[in-house]
């Protein structure tokens, strides 16, 4: 491995962010257009096509801790982590084209069977890759500025993959190839897959791994010895840090959120709004915004906190979605193209902010804990992320089917086009209004992550940090321990 605190420069991180590129635009086109095509293009029905997804994650409760955990114990000459990233550069590519092949059988079920095996294929190679991908920023530094400039790297290809998912996906399917969808969708898996898989060669070769002090080696190693199924269940114990629960909370609810706006937002515009080939601009306006905005949020977080950042961006989408109250299929185009880009201006820190925590929750984690175990931390939040992507398209195929919504149909019913209109403009407001408050109460800010590092090495290397009532008090807010 590398040496320890080796200098991060614009080569480093360009090369660690560039592996979000298929953490990015992955998980959007699924979101985005996999229910769609899954019920408008293979046929499948709303409720089929929902438990694709949803019983595709029963695997996911075990895959994520477990690769946490694998990945915390590998000892390789490449690192604990990046030796991932090579093996897993085929089946990136292999397990994202499967999902978009259409396969029609002649039983609905041997058509889900099909589907739900490609989604658990493409589950589990997200998984292998991106846990270690998540954790590997508190591996390269621990300072906090370096941290946020690598999340911030991260989160600048996940958005830039983000509008390419967000727009070529939706050209191909509703403009160049509208009247032979299945073949615009074997693009998107050939092409996308492509783009996924290639970046991850320059990942490997642009990041590094510190080298871990034996004597935090063997403390994990001792404390992580009772067997598999022990450590799996000291995965619990992350719940204890205080920090750990409102940014999982925060992650959670954010993310419910705006997989209801996506998974709703091409029915919402073909059907409600009645002009499904604008679909690709407002989607690309919302995409582009919240790609221009990430830097001045970005400088909002390293001066008064991630927390901060997440609760203005939170705000905006509240704002904006109370406005598409107010569009009808007679709002002139301009205005709903201004109020996809509002948006995204909100979404921005909403979905970039939970990532750029992650490395923090992990040193609050170990100071809470007293166990290194970033990879775990990264499982829990990539497992968190899938479940709640496959609970809300589930319950999402629940809805579309209990109001009405016949697959594969070009006209809908009325009560069908009303009830979309809800889903998206009230799904998710709840879910916005209650991650803004977890991020007002979150702890962590710059001034007090410092404290936090002190605290945090002074206990690594057997010490006690000594420091005033008010730090204490501080230190107390990010772990909920005395």
């Amino acid at each position: 491995m590398a040496e320890q605190k080796k200098k991060i420069g614009i080569g480093s991180l360009i090369s660690y962010g560039m592996g979000d590129l298929y953490g990015g635009g992955s998980f959007l086109i699924i979101s985005t257009l996999f229910m769609y095509f899954l019920t408008d293009v293979v046929g499948l029905s709303p409720f089929l096509a929902g438990m694709v997804v949803m019983v595709g994650k029963a695997w996911d409760a075990i895959s994520d801790p477990l690769m946490g955990l694998i990945s915390d114990r590998t000892r390789s000459r490449f690192g604990r982590r990046r030796v991932y990233f090579l093996a897993s550069i085929v089946p990136v590519f292999i397990s994202f084209w499967m999902l978009w092949i259409t396969l029609r059988f002649p039983s609905q079920l041997a058509t889900f069977l099909y589907y739900l095996f490609s989604y658990i294929l493409f589950c589990t190679v997200y998984t292998i890759v991106m846990v270690p991908y998540s954790s590997l920023p508190t591996e390269m530094s621990g300072d906090y500025r370096e941290r946020a400039r690598l999340s911030g790297a991260r989160m600048l290809f996940s958005q830039l993959s983000a509008l390419l998912a967000g727009t070529i996906p939706g050209f191909l399917v509703k403009n160049l190839y509208k009247d032979n969808p299945s073949q615009g969708f074997f693009l998107v898996g050939l092409i996308f897959g492509l783009l996924y898989a290639l970046p991850w060669i320059i990942v490997f070769l642009g990041t590094w791994e510190e080298d871990i002090p034996t004597a935090r080696v063997n403390k994990n190693s001792g404390q992580q010895s009772a067997g598999l199924l022990q450590s799996f269940k000291d995965l619990r114990s992350l719940l204890a840090c205080r920090s750990f629960r409102l940014h999982i909370g925060m992650y959670l609810l954010g993310y419910t959120a705006l997989d209801i706006l996506s998974a709703s937002f091409v029915y919402f515009v073909t059907y409600y709004i009645g002009r499904g080939s604008i679909y690709t601009l407002c989607l690309g306006s919302m995409l582009i915004f919240q790609l221009l905005s990430l830097p001045l949020h970005i400088t909002i977080s390293n001066r008064i906190g991630k927390g901060r950042s997440y609760a203005i961006g939170a705000g905006i989408v509240f704002l904006v979605s109370l406005i598409f109250v107010t569009l009808s299929p007679e709002s002139p185009t301009l205005l709903i193209l201004i109020s996809s880009a509002l948006l995204g201006l909100g979404l921005s820190p909403v979905v970039a902010m939970p990532w750029a925590m992650l490395p923090e929750s992990s040193d609050a984690d170990e100071l809470t804990n007293h166990i290194e175990r970033a990879g775990s931390v990264a499982g829990v939040f990539t497992l968190c992320r899938k479940l709640v992507q496959a609970l809300t398209l589930w319950i999402f195929g629940l809805l579309l089917q209990g109001i009405g919504y016949a697959a594969g149909a070009t006209q809908q019913s009325a009560g069908a086009i009303q009830g979309i209109r809800y889903i998206f403009v009230f799904g998710p407001l709840a879910f916005v209004a209650l991650g803004t408050i977890l991020a007002i109460l979150y702890p962590i800010t710059p001034k007090t992550f410092a404290l936090m590092r002190k605290t945090l090495e002074a206990s690594r290397a057997g010490q006690t940090f000594h420091c005033d009532e008010a730090d204490e008090n501080r230190l107390l807010k990010i772990t909920g321990k005395h």
